[in-house]
């Protein structure tokens, strides 16, 4: 197990994508700090970690409050001593067009998205870079890199977010802290199905397909650098037989 004596803290860790990381890391050998606003959900996942026979701490936190944030710090550091990895996962969409968009709406999406990473990154930073160690996942979205209609303020925090992990990368490389952006493509979870009539959800990820990815980049060795990735589905359906012209046995 390559994560055997880690420490990771995962928010939005209830369900979803988050639990899914939980679950994959914590068979890799890591403590898991189940983070997350829901206390009921977050309680189910620390149990399913501790089946896997890993020790699991469930902290419930809204990642929009400092004072929450620190909380859960605090939490970690006192069962665990000390925390290796941060998967900053919390997230939350409303879409619409521009117009339509909520000053509250606006205010949600930011301060969980955005302010809720930086909140996490600085609670744990600095820990980490004192101990010359650890690695940042932030869980984004590929939204980061193009603003589509109705996802204003959504891509907005995502493009702020894929900023925020470059400087963290950038400030946290010279103490052997790592920073890494993941991009997903669209992933069945009630997130999505809350904005999004998916008529075939075969072709979206899966949350498990996000979290083997991110295992992945965590368990990769101290030379092997990943700042940026992005993961999407791909299926290949049967093209009509009358939409491409066959001849010379091509």
């Amino acid at each position: 197990m390559k994560l055997e004596g880690k420490t990771a803290v995962i928010t939005g860790a209830g369900r979803g994508i988050g639990r899914a990381i939980a679950l994959s890391l914590a068979k890799e050998g890591a403590n898991i700090v189940v983070a997350a606003r829901s206390v009921g959900e977050i309680e189910a996942v620390a149990e399913e970690v501790r089946a896997l026979g890993r020790q699991a701490i469930a902290v419930p936190v809204d990642v929009r409050s400092k004072a929450q944030v620190q909380a859960m710090a605090d939490a970690a550091f006192e069962k665990f001593g000390s925390v290796e990895i941060l998967v900053n996962n919390s997230g939350v969409g409303v879409h619409n067009a521009i117009p339509k968009i909520t000053e509250d709406d606006w205010d949600l999406t930011i301060d969980v998205n955005l302010k809720g990473t930086f909140l996490c990154t600085q609670a744990f930073f600095e820990h980490m870079c004192n101990n010359r160690q650890g690695h940042i996942v932030n869980v984004i979205s590929r939204s980061a890199k193009v603003g589509l209609a109705k996802l204003g303020a959504y891509a907005a925090s995502k493009f702020g977010a894929l900023g925020f992990t470059q400087t963290t990368d950038q400030e946290g490389i010279a103490f052997g802290v790592k920073a890494t952006a993941v991009l997903p493509g669209a992933v069945d979870t009630k997130g999505r199905a809350d904005n999004h009539d998916d008529p075939d959800h075969s072709a979206l990820l899966q949350p498990e397909d996000v979290a083997d990815y991110v295992t992945f980049i965590l368990t990769r060795p101290d030379r092997v650098y990943i700042a940026e990735s992005s993961i999407g589905a791909q299926f290949l359906k049967p093209a009509p037989t009358n939409s491409i012209a066959l001849k010379d046995g091509i």
